[in-house]
């Protein structure tokens, strides 16, 4: 199968899921009642968090510059953020394809090596992850009955027979041991692939040699914080749920997390069914759980549109500029 076609077919499926998805949630919607709902919306608090957005971005450039500082990379922020962007942007394409495209946006405007570039990336993924995790044990406390509910009503029919159960953790330990052995060997490692492979953990590992961690871990803090904000503010647009406490905004910070990790095209479908499911704990009834989600994912794809494409323009005046320069030099 050809590297075209196999993307092609990448792509169909992620967007035909997508599609799905989407008709699954909103087959039973009232149309008309949507759209009157969306006139009496409260617009300036999805501006607001619109533009907070920005701030995300930035916290979360200048904490990947942290990463790249002990791998002999001193960037500005501003760079980091037009790659941030351009990756995002890229990731309403293909999932997953902006932690690719960032890296490469970074390679080619200021020769940030790929492999190293793509396992901090990986790094900031793994930080995330660990995040996501602090944000529901805090919930576990703040809305402890309604997260067991949650759970327990997404899960109770998943019945995963103990053979797979057992293949899947024995995968990982598998996995887990195989980098540990690659981690500690890899100085011995030859060949192209080598190379790579080693840069690529050099990234991996580069959070142990970071120079600023009081600046990790503040911006990790803000790039969160902000987040949580993003997605709260937003209950205040609507009469219906501009009573519920700040309590929900944790719920809605888990939930889309949970939801937009999961490969679907750009959160399309399972964005809107988590988030409306997990509402009903809040007594939300189910169509104003749909549009709330989907006010708060359009917001959220408005954002990357519109910054991801400022930035990839200016990315490529940049690009150009440089190219102009590398002939002047020869």
């Amino acid at each position: 199968m050809s590297k075209n076609l196999f993307a092609f077919l990448k792509i169909l499926i992620s967007v035909g899921l997508a599609g799905l998805l989407l008709y699954l949630v909103f087959r039973n919607v009232d149309w008309m009642e949507f759209w009157d709902r969306a006139k009496s919306v409260d617009y300036s608090w999805v501006i607001a968090s619109i533009i907070l957005s920005i701030v995300a971005y930035v916290a979360r450039a200048y904490r990947w510059n942290i990463l790249l500082e002990p791998l002999g990379y001193d960037l500005k922020t501003s760079r980091t953020t037009l790659a941030v962007l351009i990756g995002y942007l890229a990731n309403l394409a293909l999932p997953r394809l902006g932690e690719i495209t960032r890296c490469g946006v970074l390679k080619r405007n200021d020769n940030v090596s790929m492999p190293s570039a793509f396992g901090s990336v990986v790094t900031e993924r793994i930080v995330d992850v660990f995040t996501l995790f602090l944000f529901i044990i805090i919930s576990l406390f703040l809305e402890s009955q309604r997260l067991y509910e949650f759970l327990h009503d997404a899960y109770k029919d998943l019945n995963i027979p103990y053979p797979i159960l057992a293949g899947l953790v024995l995968t990982m330990i598998i996995g887990l041991v195989t980098l540990i052995i690659v981690v500690r060997k890899r100085d011995g490692l030859k060949g192209k692939f080598a190379v790579l492979l080693k840069g690529f953990i050099d990234g991996l590992l580069s959070l142990k040699d970071i120079k600023r961690p009081i600046g990790f871990i503040v911006s990790t803090l803000v790039l969160w914080l902000v987040y949580y904000l993003m997605s709260y503010i937003i209950i205040f647009s609507l009469p219906e749920t501009s009573h519920l406490g700040p309590g929900v905004g944790f719920m809605l910070l888990i939930t889309g997390g949970i939801a937009l990790s999961i490969p679907v095209q750009s959160g399309f479908g399972t964005y809107h069914g988590m988030i409306a499911g997990m509402l009903l704990l809040y007594a939300v009834d189910e169509n104003t759980g749909i549009f709330l989600a989907t006010l708060l994912h359009t917001s959220q794809i408005v954002s990357v549109a519109l910054f991801g494409s400022i930035a990839l323009i200016i990315s490529l005046i940049i690009r150009r500029k440089k190219s102009k320069e590398d002939k002047l030099a020869e």
